[in-house]
């Protein structure tokens, strides 16, 4: 009947403009967050990320006027940070006499209300936002950073008018984003200082003579000390206990006895005198190491020694080693050069202790940076569950729906006309293709905040890439591409592992190697044992990758309708099992992926 045709046309067209405006809200959600985190990654400090969140915030959502304050808990002081649109009289007046009566402490000190919310219940609001003759509603977010909450975003809406859940949600995403990148800043701030502070530390290093390493300290003191007191050898015995003393430095004439590298047991060697300069950290001189009664005439004829000086390395009251000056024909030793040797065990000590603390430096650089790379890591992940979330619950239950009715649409088309049924299958396919690509969108971005949640077992790694090349034969093949398996170097031992974790990575790989390859092409998927590390290399001979672009950043992508997460999922997978994955262009066309994990495959990340 026309009445039924018309009525479901009618409905066909509102369920389109719905899902299309579902659609761009999320479409300018997603832009407005890829272009916060594009602007505030290269932001130096925390204030320009701030001004950049607020820009971004009221651009994109239409608005005039919006407010963030920051504060310590511990202190009970809030501060304005950061502002658009407000009234310079209240800017002045916060300034001059702090918050006064408003909401902003409630929400921080106690915590209350701690999700984003509309309210109307701010005395201020007209002296906040110029030109109001009322109270609006405004938007009170709590910004968490560092592990609790550090500060207050507000965003006024227009008069009249409150901002949806879905809204609130939003704002709660971006306020998370704020945090992340705040706390960044933070930490970019420390490693600056921890920078500083090992550039200080290199130039007193430089100023005493010694470079920054132990090995060319040593070298340097060694053979100074050779030169200048016109010793046949130098020795530089590192440690404190006498049974455990390292050969650290050898130069001069080749020793008889000792290598470096060597541990040496001073009293099973009957070194009495190295042991007694050892013990009380006073250096002194033997003219004639044959008739000396400090030292061992047996030793010294075998280390062909007849005279020396041993001086002890120390810092503070710490013994570092000893500095060993010898000669192999009687020689009489000076008050001076005493003093130069002790003057160059000295110089060897605070070198030395300066090397120490620059490499203790430069580890706790390394390890601020891992967990940085962590936090920022997690906090990206809960972001991103956050938005997944909502991202799920407002869209697929809608896409459900649609797909059911257009079930339900495609049986009554089929009682058309001809002409008309096809048009209109031809319009139902569209939106299945649509829901479809939508469907798949929520399930990139529930993948990637669920991909740290491993389980690991030994197995079969080898296994799992033949499966998927099995798994995805077909597929390659409708393509017009040539799915090609080998194995390289020795067979894969078994590899502790999330199987089906490890099988979405090398089903991401070879598809994205697919789809590089519209025309058609050749791609290899090859596994083996290489540098004792479990390998799989994917190639394609398609037209490669762009250069100066991380194909492994969030939301960068190659393809025209890819959501940019592909190859995040598979870089965070890897990184779980703690192994390495890169992306090369082949010098004989097209890109290669490599992936490497260590047969432990990271079982200190398991269930993370």
């Amino acid at each position: 009947m026309p009445e039924d045709v018309d009525r479901l046309q009618k409905a066909y067209e509102d369920r389109v403009r719905n899902l299309n405006t579902s659609v761009l809200q999320r479409q300018r959600e997603l832009t407005t967050l890829a272009q916060v985190a594009a602007r505030v990654h290269g932001a130096d400090g925390e204030q320009e990320i701030l001004d950049i969140a607020l820009e971004e915030i009221l651009g994109q959502m239409g608005l005039d006027a919006a407010w963030i304050f920051i504060g310590d808990q511990r202190e009970r002081k809030l501060r304005l940070a950061a502002s658009r649109g407000v009234a310079p009289s209240y800017l002045d007046a916060v300034r001059r006499d702090g918050l006064g009566e408003c909401l902003c402490p409630e929400v921080f000190w106690t915590g209350h209300s701690m999700q984003a919310r509309n309210t109307l219940q701010c005395p201020r609001m007209p002296d906040i936002v110029s030109g109001l003759n009322a109270p609006v509603a405004h938007a009170c977010i709590p910004l968490k950073f560092e592990g609790t909450t550090k500060g207050v975003l507000n965003v006024a809406a227009r008069p009249g008018m409150t901002f949806s859940d879905e809204e609130l949600r939003f704002m709660e995403t971006l306020g998370h984003q704020i945090g992340l990148a705040v706390e960044r800043a933070r930490h970019r701030q420390a490693e600056d200082l921890r920078d500083q502070e090992a550039r200080a530390m290199a130039a007193i290093a430089r100023a005493i003579g010694g470079a920054l390493d132990a090995p060319s300290v040593l070298r340097a003191v060694g053979e100074t000390g050779r030169e200048v007191l016109g010793a046949d050898r130098a020795q530089i015995l590192l440690g404190s206990a006498p049974e455990a003393m390292r050969v650290a430095h050898l130069s001069g004439l080749a020793h008889p006895e000792l290598a470096e590298g060597q541990t040496l047991d001073l009293a099973s060697a009957g070194a009495r005198l190295l042991l007694a300069v050892l013990a009380d950290g006073t250096a002194c001189a033997v003219d004639d190491w044959s008739r000396d009664e400090r030292t061992n005439r047996e030793l010294a004829e075998r280390w062909q020694s007849r005279s020396g000086i041993v001086a002890p390395l120390t810092a503070g009251e710490r013994v570092l080693g000893l500095l060993v000056l010898t000669r192999a024909t009687l020689s009489r030793w000076t008050p001076e050069q005493l003093d130069v040797a002790e003057a160059l065990a000295a110089q060897a000590s605070v070198a030395l202790e300066n090397a120490r603390l620059y490499e203790d430096a430069r580890s706790a650089y390394r390890e601020l940076k891992e967990a940085q790379e962590r936090i920022i890591q997690h906090e990206r992940m809960a972001v991103l569950g956050t938005f997944a979330s909502g991202l799920a619950h407002e869209v697929r239950n809608p896409l459900n729906s649609i797909s059911l009715q257009l079930s339900i649409l495609e049986r009554r088309v089929g009682r058309l006309e001809a002409g008309l049924a096809g048009e209109m299958n031809s319009l139902v396919g569209i939106i299945r293709d649509e829901v479809r690509r939508l469907d798949s969108l929520v399930g990139d971005f529930l993948l990637f905040s669920r991909a740290s949640r491993l389980q690991h077992q030994p197995g079969d790694l080898g296994a799992v890439v033949d499966e998927v090349s099995r798994l995805l034969a077909p597929e390659a093949e409708a393509q017009g591409v040539r799915l090609q398996r080998r194995t390289q170097g020795e067979a894969l031992p078994p590899v502790c592992m999330d199987a089906e974790k490890m099988k979405q990575v090398v089903i991401n790989l070879v598809r994205n190697a697919m789809e590089a390859m519209p025309e058609g092409g050749l791609v290899t998927v090859e596994s083996g044992l290489h540098e004792r590390r479990a390998r799989i290399v994917v190639r394609d001979t398609g037209p490669g990758l762009p250069p100066d672009i991380d194909v492994f950043q969030i939301f960068v992508t190659t393809k025209p309708q890819g959501t940019g997460l592909g190859l995040s999922i598979v870089q965070q997978i890897v990184q779980q099992h703690r192994g390495e994955v890169r992306a090369d262009n082949d010098p004989r066309g097209g890109a290669c992926f490599t992936v490497t994990v260590p047969f432990d495959g990271g079982q200190e990340g398991e269930g993370t």
